[in-house]
């Protein structure tokens, strides 16, 4: 590390897709959505695909750009947090998540997370895999603080921590949004997980980051490493 690095004392990650194993739930949850309100079969493969290129984003702000209609994605909202909650128990950590959530408690690196999802899911996901208080911090969009892409979360999370620096943070997550909101909070690192089940990878390529992962196992030698600038859009900084 460089005298102009100076160490990392916050690392935010995004939840489903990179702390917990999605293996296709999400996408689950918003179909069921999606039928709840009675969208007809022939709309569901676009609707689907607009819900791919959101993903991210609050849950309510993804289903009201998909359906045009606030009342119904609201409807559609309460269904995939019914769905969500229904298979909570059920959901996995991703591969060395809880290595490194432990390498990271034992070198006093505070650790925060960030969700698209409601509360209610938030804390169910969590307590079952036995993370409840394991984060300095746990933000989500409501009221004015607005969800990924939008950095309020993450500039929120390093004012309420007193962290020294918005380079001294390093954001996680699985989703173009996340990266987004990380490269406009000005993190030192913007580390995108690559799921390599799904289509995001060539999101992430073109979104603005300092490194692409395959695994979590991959994150404490970069926390020690020189930084790079990465894939960085300086107009976002």
């Amino acid at each position: 590390m460089t005298l102009s690095d100076p160490p990392i004392q916050l690392v935010v990650f995004d939840l489903m897709g990179t702390l917990v194993a999605d293996d296709g739930v999400v996408a689950k949850a918003y179909r069921n959505a999606l039928e709840s309100v009675g969208l007809a079969d022939t709309q569901l493969e676009d609707a689907e695909l607009s819900v791919a290129a959101n993903r991210g984003r609050p849950t309510l702000i993804v289903l009201t750009t998909v359906l045009g209609n606030a009342v119904q994605a609201e409807e559609a909202t309460w269904a995939f947090d019914d769905f969500m909650l229904a298979r909570a128990n059920s959901l996995a950590p991703t591969s060395s998540a809880a290595a490194l959530l432990d390498r990271l408690s034992q070198r006093k690196i505070a650790v925060g997370l960030t969700t698209s999802f409601s509360k209610e899911v938030r804390e169910a996901v969590i307590a079952h895999q036995g993370w409840a208080n394991l984060f300095a911090i746990q933000l989500a969009a409501r009221g004015e603080r607005r969800g990924h892409p939008a950095p309020d979360l993450l500039l929120e999370a390093i004012l309420a921590l007193r962290v020294d620096s918005v380079a001294q943070v390093a954001i996680i997550g699985d989703s173009a949004a996340d990266l987004e909101a990380g490269n406009r909070a000005g993190a030192g690192l913007v580390i995108g997980l690559e799921r390599p089940t799904s289509d995001a990878a060539g999101s992430l390529r073109d979104a603005p980051h300092t490194h692409l992962i395959s695994s979590l196992s991959e994150v404490e030698p970069i926390l020690d490493a020189p930084r790079t600038s990465g894939h960085r859009r300086q107009s976002d900084l």
